[in-house]
């Protein structure tokens, strides 16, 4: 394999890097120096599929690196991702935020580039997951090209409005016919967190949308959530459906004094065109350092005889 001139830069540069990761303590974002800081993390598992056959599997699944960039009233973020060999390294997010101050817009931001979508519950990265999988027929936009405006005048309430090239296709840069996601977020008291959204993508013939509502509670070693999303022309005009999850989550840390966890899951999709779909998970987790998670997950497809084991390492720093 030859390799340009660009590239032998880009492997210096993940080399010394790479270094700096080796002498650094542990910690959740590392301070290159006061403008600069990095984070990411390295994902391995291992999927055992049993059904009609018996498929097993092992990979390294993704690594990812997080360069955040702090100017005062200007924040920034650039993720390069590799989550597949054949396609190598690339960007998956790159965005810039300016806030305006207290005595200007009180709580009001503006961020333009690259940016993951705002809704939903189950977070786009496993580092934010619960478990080892996403929920069933999950139908969140993913990463988004556009301007998003966000208003948080007091704590308890906010509203995001982006308006963006296309809210499901990050690929997609003709805004002559843009999309739109808005959200608005609510907690009346510390536990609890409430997020209403609807988005909507004009397609060649037909509009395609999606209403997402959710609400967590979390309380000592607790967290309960439920969604719904209500989707309309899903993939096709007239496909209309709904998604659902329910989860709960606790630590046992006090119980049996070790940094365990249990998660448990159900989820479905339901669609006008399909019948519908829905899982149940279980997955206990292990925290044997702060920056090294150890987690199983056992699913059981209850639409077809289908059962998924996955074991998983996720390394973050």
């Amino acid at each position: 394999m030859i390799l340009s001139n660009g590239g032998i830069q880009s492997l210096s540069v993940f080399a010394m890097l790479a270094l700096v990761f080796a002498f650094s303590s542990a910690s959740a974002e590392i301070k290159l120096n006061d403008n600069l800081s990095v984070s990411g993390f390295l994902d391995m598992s291992s999927v055992t599929t049993v059904g009609d056959e018996t498929e097993v599997g092992l990979s390294f699944d993704q690594f990812e690196m997080d360069f955040h960039l702090n100017y005062g009233s200007v924040i920034g973020r650039v993720d390069i991702d590799s989550t597949d060999a054949d396609q190598g390294i690339k960007l998956e997010q790159g965005f810039a935020t300016y806030m305006f101050s207290k005595d200007t817009l009180p709580g009001v931001s503006i961020t333009a580039g690259r940016f993951l979508s705002s809704f939903g519950f189950e977070a786009a990265e496993p580092t934010g997951l619960y478990q080892y999988s996403f929920s069933e027929g999950i139908p969140y936009p993913g990463y988004q090209n556009g301007v998003a405006l966000n208003v948080s005048p007091i704590k308890e309430a906010g509203l995001y409005v982006a308006f963006l090239s296309s809210v499901w296709d990050v690929n997609e840069t003709d805004a002559t016919t843009p999309g739109v996601e808005a959200q608005l977020s609510l907690t009346p008291i510390e536990q609890i967190t409430a997020k209403v959204g609807y988005a909507f993508d004009a397609m060649e013939d037909y509009t395609q949308s999606e209403l997402n509502a959710w609400v967590s509670f979390a309380q000592g070693p607790l967290t309960l959530a439920g969604e719904i999303d209500l989707l309309g022309n899903w993939g096709a005009d007239g496909n209309n459906g709904m998604h659902f999850l329910g989860m709960a989550n606790v630590s046992l840390a006090d119980i049996i004094s070790a940094p365990v966890g249990v998660t448990v899951r159900f989820s479905g999709i339901s669609l006008d065109n399909s019948a519908t779909s829905t899982e149940f998970t279980f997955s206990p987790s292990y925290s044997a350092t702060d920056n090294w998670l150890l987690l199983a997950e056992f699913k059981q497809r209850l639409d077809v005889e289908e059962t998924i084991i996955a074991v998983e390492s996720l390394f973050t720093f």
